[in-house]
């Protein structure tokens, strides 16, 4: 199949669908390393531990409303290890796996619209083709 993503879809109840989502998540600690978040994430929410992070560079997803920042990874050479999931969203969420060329066209084609996933997915695009 090739190269392929994790997404993760969700029901989020503000807009009323369920959306294709990157694996994402807050600090446990306000002093917790970026990087460690993001394997936390991933263990927890889609059962597997990245053996290799990349940094894909950071965005503000709100800035007319909101200060909130998020950093982006792209996570290799995956360990399985079992999911925790935390709160319902991620207890009803659905693990969904796609090839990046697929994951891609669903972007260009609007069906991805969580804006930190269009953004990581993109990042890829660079390396993975039109």
């Amino acid at each position: 199949m090739g190269e392929e993503v994790i997404l993760i879809a969700q029901d989020r109840i503000p807009v009323g669908e369920r959306l294709l989502e990157i694996p994402a998540g807050k600090r446990d600690k306000t002093d917790e390393l970026l990087e460690l978040t993001a394997i936390r994430e991933c263990e927890e929410e889609i059962g597997y531990r990245p053996g290799r992070l990349t940094p894909l560079g950071s965005i503000y997803t709100t800035p007319g409303f909101s200060d909130e920042r998020i950093w982006l990874f792209k996570g290799e050479d995956l360990e399985s290890v079992p999911a925790r999931p935390q709160g319902p969203e991620e207890v009803m969420a659905e693990i969904v796996r796609l090839p990046i060329t697929e994951a891609l066209r669903r972007v260009d084609d609007g069906e991805i619209l969580d804006v930190k996933t269009v953004i990581g997915l993109h990042s890829l695009r660079r390396e993975f083709g039109p």
